[in-house]
């Protein structure tokens, strides 16, 4: 039984780190593209001729591009890992869930005594009503 314990452990341990390093990987991702596309904004001056301004133009539209292709797909990729550690969470959190089922039996338990209390006291009032009235 130890095995398996020592087991889900180390699964879990891959597991976040997998995370962590698909969380760094994407967001790098993004600041670099980011990054990237601001140096390809930038505007240069120079006495260039059209035809090569065009071509600068064309090259630096795709390349921009391409650049925020790359951070709505590491978008995408943070926003799949992010709905992934939710699972996680709901899944393996067990001590959380044990304590809030421990915390709602407790509540309903104090819930019980209130209604037997008040069952008893009412059942009392209604034994002495039924003495007054016999006599």
């Amino acid at each position: 039984m130890a095995v398996a314990g020592g087991a889900t452990s180390k699964r879990e341990v891959v597991q976040i780190t997998s995370y962590s390093r698909r969380l760094k990987e994407n967001i790098k991702s993004i600041l670099d593209n980011y990054g990237e596309i601001l140096k390809a904004a930038k505007v240069t001056e120079g006495s260039t001729s059209t035809s090569e301004y065009d071509a600068t133009v064309y090259h630096t539209k795709t390349e921009i591009e391409v650049r925020a292709s790359n951070m709505v797909r590491a978008a995408e990729a943070l926003s799949r890992l992010v709905a992934e550690l939710k699972e996680y969470l709901i899944l393996n959190d067990f001590s959380t869930i044990n304590e809030s089922i421990t915390h709602r039996a407790k509540d309903l338990h104090a819930a019980q005594k209130q209604v037997l209390n008040e069952t008893q006291k009412l059942y009392e009032s209604y034994k002495q009503t039924q003495l007054r009235s016999l006599d």
